[in-house]
């Protein structure tokens, strides 16, 4: 089963790899437009699989591994510091906020989404 989640951690990772540079091709700007759209969808999705209650073997490799590796709250801090260093103060702010209150609504919206089906 390790070896599972390992693979869809890396699978995951290669995922958000190709995603961050196609929004950073397309999208410029000061807002961390790639990792709050992969954070968010990850959300998404995790709020889905948790709502349609995958049995804990797919859970573990969707959820913990695929996602896991999807999402990535350490780049989130680390470009949300780089703000606060940067003395950008109010997108700092904009950035925490939108990703933690939309990210929280995602996962709600996934997890009905979920239910229903």
């Amino acid at each position: 089963m390790i070896w599972m989640l390992g693979l869809g951690a890396s699978a995951g990772a290669c995922v958000r790899y190709l995603l961050t540079n196609i929004v950073k091709t397309y999208v410029k700007g000061d807002f961390p437009w790639s990792t709050f759209i992969l954070n968010v969808t990850g959300a998404l999705m995790l709020g889905l699989i948790v709502g349609i209650k995958l049995n804990s073997l797919p859970y573990a490799i969707v959820g913990t591994g695929f996602l896991g590796g999807y999402t990535t709250f350490s780049t989130f801090n680390n470009e949300l510091f780089s703000l606060v260093r940067d003395h950008d103060y109010r997108m700092a702010i904009i950035y925490a906020l939108a990703s933690y209150i939309i990210g929280i609504g995602f996962a709600f919206l996934g997890f009905g989404i979920g239910v229903k089906l």
